[in-house]
Formats: structure tokens, C-alpha cells, sequence
């Protein structure tokens, strides 16, 4: 009796309470159950292929188009075939070897960095883990707020020594593409973090460092003895060619047809037009692609929105910057081409029209008078260009830029004179103001110190003569 008894409590328990490590007994309508969850992920995992999105017209969600728009195989990435090598090689060469290695991936915003390095590591067996820095705070094991670093050291550490097992590869790297705020402020913190990681990490970690006009954080976080020291290795992505822009534009169009035809419309017109505004920004080309071929109402396009007559070039909107055009307008004159019309065809890239103005300016500019104004107003759009915590003051800067040269030009020099391409020389451009600083405090310092010099002489000299 109290075996039995003993067998059926133990039958119950096992019921109720299940191992950590056990299965659970299998009946019917369990079975029935983990079928239809099966196929349930399997409709919801195809949902968000591009085969199943063909099959409707209807499509609404901008992140379920933008998921639908990436590249599928190498060949439709927008990185150049060098660079997709380059990875190939690194992911395989040193990657592979179960030690602590990293790679930087440096480029322009929108030039397929991310793409690239996910989709090349899927073609590698790599499972990719990606760090997005938290927004709510998390608490530790004794209950307290942990800081964005410690947790990224948590993260870090954890994801380049253990395996997970959510992924079906064999390898894993770590991808961190955004950085916790506080290395900014407080770079010296990073470094120990990187020895800690050369100590006793095993898996691969890429970082994706964006190419900005005031970031400064590729150069404090990764300078050149820091790379030399750990052995990180660094390739830098360019911005995407006009032919590889064109190519994607042509991939995407296709898709956004067949997936959202009742709500975008792409035509080759809307592909030129983008085009011809692209400065290497893949991302940026997409999302002005599916905004500038939505089906508007024809009621709306008459009353409301206003449609632009024709699409401005940045080569053409440089041109009638540099050499403006004026016209009678009673008893004075105006703008043949309105600035504020100008500017808002380039707020997107303002930064990097304000560039082009700064390298074309004087190829028009007749006067040595002219020229030094047009100097101080491109010297202050980069001061506010500047400053980042207020995006913006881009918007302002452009305007002001374009209405100051408009103004000074009174008598533009009438040549042929190609725009020519600003060179990127932010490292000269930072490396003479840190050596003219470097020059300026070693003066103040030798004139401080023969002053002083001076004055103990003086008093030596005083006290043998009292002697």
C-alpha cells in the first residue's frame, strides 16, 4: 500500500514539476499544439521574405519595406567587390582561429557597412550578435542600476567567451555599431576595457564607426598605437559609386512594386531623380525613393502638397550659388533662383553641400573684398556645423551659407569652371590645429619661464650688491 501510494505521488509530482533538463510526457494535445506553433513560426519566419511579400500588394509597414529592400546575396550588396574580399578574407583568416581579434569597419553614413558585414558573415557559418545600447536602466544581481559601461563590458565579455545557444552556427562575432555614450566623455575608460577583452575573449567583435564631419570618436577611441598595440585591424568603406547606387535603386524598385503596389509607384523618373541627388548614401537613396513615389490623391496634389516643377542636381544647385543671377524687379532686383528654394532642396545633406561651396567659392569671387566675407561666412557655418546637439542649426547653416554667397556675388566672374570634389581633410585639418596648440603652449610656457629667469637674476643680483 505505501509503495503504491509512494508511485502515485511520485507520477503526480512529475506532473506538476518538471526538471530543468527533462522533457515533458507527450499526449495528443500537446502534439496537436506544438504542430500548429510550428507552423505558425513558419508562416510568421516566411512573412518577412521577399517571396512571400510578392504575394501582396498591399504592404504598409516602412520596416517591413526597408527588411523587404536588403540585399539577399553579395552580389547585390552596394560594397565594392575589393572590400567584400577584404572581409572574406579577415572573417576567414583570422576570425576563425577561436582567439580575441577585431575589425573596424570606417565609413560615409549609408554605404552598406552593416549589410555587408551581416550578410558576408552569414556566408561564413557566422551567427551574428548584435549590441544596441539599452534605454531602460537594468539592475544587477544585488539590485543596483548598473552604468551603460559596465553593462557593455557585461555584454562584451559574455558574448565574445561563451556560446549561445540561440543561434544554428558553429562561430559567433560580436557586432557593435553603437557605442554607450559615456566612452565619449570619458574615453580613458575604453581602453582597459580592450585589454580585459585581449585577455580572456575568444570570439571575433567588429565595430562600425560612421565618418562624420565633428565625430570624433574613431580618433580617440581606435588612434593609430592603440590599433598597433592589440593588433586591430581596420577597412574603410567608400561611398557608394554612382553605377552601384544606380543598380540597387533598380533592385529595390522592383521589389517595392511588387510588394506595395497599391501605395508606391516607381517609375525610371523617380530613380533619376534620386540619383541625381545621391551622394553615396544607399540608405538615404531608399527612403527617398519610397517618400518621393507615393500615390497621392490628385485632390492633395492640387490643394495641399505643392509639387516641385523640377528636380535640382547638387552640381546645378553649387552652380547657381556661386554664380547667382539677378534680375530687374521694380525699382530694384531679385534672385532669378530663390535661395530659401535652394536650401530646401539639400537639408538632407547640408554638411555636405556647405563643403562644396567651401572648395568652389573662389573660382566666381571677383573682388580680394568679396572673398574675405564670403571666408567669414564659411568659416562660421563650420562653427555651427559644429556643434551636435542641436541638428537643426544644419538647416540654419545652409540657409545662411547660400544667402551670404548669393549677397556678396554682386559681379560673378563669367568662365566655364567645373565643380570640383572637397577633399577630405579633416586628419591635416586636425593634426596642424593640434600641433599649432602644441606650439602655442610651448611658447607661453618659454616665455613664462625666461620671465621667471629674468626676475631670479635680477634678485640674485640685488642681494650680492646688498652683500
Amino acid at each position: 500500500m505505501i509503495e503504491s501510494k509512494v508511485s502515485k505521488v511520485s507520477k503526480r509530482s512529475n506532473i506538476w514539476c518538471i526538471p530543468s533538463f527533462d522533457c515533458e510526457p507527450i499526449n495528443e494535445s500537446l502534439a496537436k499544439r506544438s504542430n500548429t506553433v510550428e507552423l505558425d513560426k513558419t508562416l510568421f519566419d516566411e512573412s518577412f521574405t521577399q517571396n512571400n511579400f510578392k504575394r501582396r500588394k498591399h504592404e504598409t509597414s516602412l520596416s517591413k519595406l526597408l527588411a523587404a529592400c536588403e540585399p539577399q546575396k553579395p552580389s547585390e550588396l552596394a560594397v565594392s567587390k575589393q572590400k567584400q574580399n577584404e572581409i572574406s578574407n579577415w572573417l576567414q583568416c583570422k576570425a576563425s582561429k577561436r582567439q580575441p581579434s577585431m575589425l573596424i569597419l570606417f565609413g560615409p553614413a549609408g554605404c552598406g557597412k552593416t549589410a555587408a558585414i551581416k550578410l558576408l558573415a552569414k556566408e561564413n557559418d557566422f551567427n551574428v550578435i548584435e549590441w544596441i545600447t539599452p534605454i531602460d536602466p537594468t539592475e544587477d544581481e544585488n539590485r543596483r542600476i548598473m552604468r551603460q559601461g559596465d553593462r557593455f563590458e557585461d555584454h562584451l565579455i559574455r558574448a565574445t567567451r561563451y556560446r549561445t545557444v540561440l543561434g544554428d552556427c558553429l562561430k559567433q562575432l560580436l557586432l557593435v555599431k553603437d557605442l554607450p555614450n559615456i566612452y565619449q566623455e570619458d574615453d580613458k575608460s575604453f581602453f582597459p576595457l580592450l585589454e580585459k577583452y585581449f585577455q580572456i575573449g575568444r570570439e571575433p567583435v567588429i565595430f562600425v564607426c560612421t565618418e562624420t564631419g565633428n565625430s570624433r570618436l574613431m580618433h580617440t577611441l581606435f588612434p593609430l598605437d592603440v590599433r598597433e598595440k592589440f593588433g586591430i585591424d581596420l577597412i574603410n568603406i567608400n561611398a557608394v559609386t554612382p553605377t552601384a547606387m544606380k543598380n540597387v535603386l533598380k533592385r529595390v524598385s522592383s521589389t517595392l512594386n511588387s510588394i506595395a503596389g497599391d501605395m508606391l509607384h516607381i517609375t525610371q523618373q523617380h530613380i533619376d531623380e534620386i540619383l541625381s541627388n545621391s551622394i553615396g548614401d544607399v540608405r538615404s537613396a531608399v527612403l527617398n525613393l519610397i517618400f518621393v513615389s507615393l500615390r497621392v490623391p490628385d485632390r492633395h496634389l492640387k490643394s495641399e502638397c505643392g509639387l516641385r516643377e523640377e528636380t535640382l542636381g547638387l552640381l546645378h544647385g553649387i552652380g547657381r550659388v556661386i554664380n547667382p543671377k539677378r534680375e530687374p524687379h521694380g525699382d530694384s532686383w531679385k534672385f532669378v533662383h530663390d535661395p530659401e528654394e535652394i536650401a530646401s532642396f539639400f537639408e538632407s545633406q547640408s554638411i555636405v553641400f556647405v563643403k562644396f561651396l567651401q572648395e568652389n567659392y573662389l573660382n566666381t569671387i571677383r573682388t580680394l573684398e568679396e572673398a574675405a566675407a564670403v571666408s567669414d561666412i564659411l568659416s562660421l557655418a563650420d562653427v555651427l556645423n559644429s556643434e551636435w546637439r542641436d541638428r537643426n542649426l544644419s538647416k540654419i547653416t545652409l540657409s545662411y551659407c547660400i544667402h551670404g554667397l548669393m549677397l556678396m556675388n554682386e559681379k560673378p566672374v563669367t568662365a566655364w569652371n567645373p565643380v570640383r570634389k572637397p577633399r577630405d581633410d579633416h586628419n591635416n585639418i586636425r593634426r596642424c590645429l593640434v600641433t599649432a596648440e602644441t606650439l602655442s603652449y610651448q611658447s607661453i610656457i618659454k616665455s613664462t619661464f625666461t620671465e621667471t629667469n629674468e626676475i631670479l637674476n635680477k634678485d640674485i643680483e640685488i642681494i650680492i650688491e646688498e652683500d
